[in-house]
């Protein structure tokens, strides 16, 4: 996908952005995930709900996939939590380990701002090849 194409991808994708998940475009081209915490994101002990970790994970490997893939699909993930915060910011990075023919597998760390690793987890995902989508078929 073209950078265009991955920005309106970003643009578009309500779940993440009613999560107030912020995407980051890195200079280097690495797209990272960003939260700060507010009551909304929070499960009834007053830490960051593990759904909001997976979220941030899964969108930070999503976006990064589309660099190098033409139509990305999630075929597998496997997450674990490790910590949890009650307040303040966190972000995913999510790091390419290897793209063979059409499956590209990632690692995707969530952390604290203090650099502790609260989740990490690997997403596998299928490059399903260009294809048209559903504006562009009208």
């Amino acid at each position: 996908m073209t950078q265009d194409e991955i920005r309106q991808m970003i643009a578009g994708n309500a779940f993440v952005n009613a999560s107030d998940v912020e995407i980051i475009e890195e200079e280097d081209g690495e797209i990272i995930t960003r939260v700060t915490l507010a009551d909304k994101h929070k499960n009834p002990y007053g830490t960051a709900h593990g759904g909001l970790l997976y979220t941030m994970a899964d969108a930070a490997a999503g976006f990064a996939s589309c660099r190098v893939a033409g139509l990305p699909v999630t075929l597998h993930s496997d997450f674990h939590f490790i910590k949890n915060q009650k307040e303040g910011v966190i972000t995913a990075r999510a790091r390419l380990l290897q793209k063979g023919g059409r499956i590209i597998l990632l690692r995707v760390g969530v952390e604290s701002e203090n650099g502790e690793l609260l989740a990490e987890g690997t997403f596998t995902y299928y490059d399903a090849g260009k294809k048209k989508r559903p504006e562009e078929a009208r």
